[in-house]
């Protein structure tokens, strides 16, 4: 009798957006059939957990804060050993998982599959035309390039229509959780990830603008196992990470964008003539636009995309 396919799915270790979307394909996965196991790590692994699943945690990395609360310094102090010591742990996962395909927006795991010889489905939005520093954009195309050298297929998440593109990479929809959670009764729904402005300060000026704030992480907030009933059932959600700017184009929620990193200002430059996507640098800036926001259209859910085209590198489950 043959077995069923294994696919192991594995997200970065940064933030938990991409361990909620990575865990979206995993689940589309396991629903076609297929046998699937998870890895990632950080932040996300608390999602997964409330999920019902487990996941392997190789050593977390990462280098947007050494580099942005550091230096280069710090960057090859800690990161760079932490990146060969998580591409290391990877390999031994392969040989104890052995799967059929790795489905991963992790670098560290591409580049784990690479050397290994795994078969991989890379995932990744982190175009060179996002950045301004030469640095940075140098940086992104290397990151893309190795992790696309060897990849079965490369697939890149947009809200926006056109550039920025990365060279070699297939566009699927924005990608958000599944699930068939009741949408929450919210009017404003802020999501913190290294704000610009004080999340605080901007939900008690919300308020004293007669808007009724919940808070993801504030004092009242309980862990939920995904934000997308709470993004689909607001009027309004104001973010600063591309995670959650595709979770309201998936459900068509109207959101003002707080850059704080130069990936989120250029996120932010390519929505520009995204309908329902705003930008604020500020509260002032926010309070502004909040009697004008239109709502996008729904978009179609990339994860549903990204585990289609998964299924197309694996033999039919049994």
């Amino acid at each position: 009798m043959t077995a069923t396919p294994k696919v192991a799915v594995a997200h970065y270790c940064e933030g938990a957006g991409h361990a909620t979307r990575m865990l979206a394909v995993a689940e589309e996965l396991a629903a076609a059939g297929y046998e699937v196991v998870l890895a990632g790590g950080g932040p996300g692994t608390k999602f997964v957990e409330a999920n019902g699943h487990t996941e392997f945690e190789p050593t977390v990395v990462d280098f947007v804060e050494d580099l942005q609360d550091g230096s280069l310094l710090e960057v090859v102090r800690n990161s760079v050993p932490a990146l060969f010591e998580r591409v290391g742990q990877y390999r031994e996962w392969f040989d104890d998982e052995a799967p059929a395909l790795l489905v991963t927006d992790d670098i560290s795991a591409a580049i784990a599959a690479s050397l290994h010889g795994q078969r991989y489905v890379y995932v990744a939005h982190d175009a060179a035309g996002f950045y301004d520093a030469a640095v940075e954009r140098v940086g992104a195309r290397a990151r893309n390039r190795i992790a696309g050298h060897r990849a079965e297929q490369f697939l890149q998440p947009k809200v926006w229509d056109g550039d920025p593109s990365i060279p070699g990479a297939d566009p699927v929809p924005p990608m958000a959780p599944s699930g068939s959670a009741p949408e929450a009764d919210v009017d404003v729904l802020v999501v913190p990830s290294a704000f610009s402005v004080d999340p605080d300060r901007l939900a008690d000026a919300l308020e004293a603008a007669g808007r009724d704030v919940t808070l993801v992480g504030g004092d009242d907030w309980e862990l939920q196992p995904s934000l997308q009933p709470f993004i689909a059932g607001a009027n309004l959600v104001i973010c600063s990470g591309y995670s959650t700017v595709m979770e309201a184009a998936v459900a068509g929620t109207p959101t003002v964008v707080l850059p704080a990193t130069s990936e989120q200002r250029g996120v932010v430059d390519a929505l520009a003539d995204a309908t329902g996507f705003y930008a604020a640098e500020s509260i002032a800036g926010v309070e502004a636009l909040l009697d004008t926001v239109e709502a996008p259209e729904p978009r179609e859910n990339g994860a549903e995309r990204v585990a289609a085209v998964a299924a197309t590198h694996l033999p039919d489950p049994q």
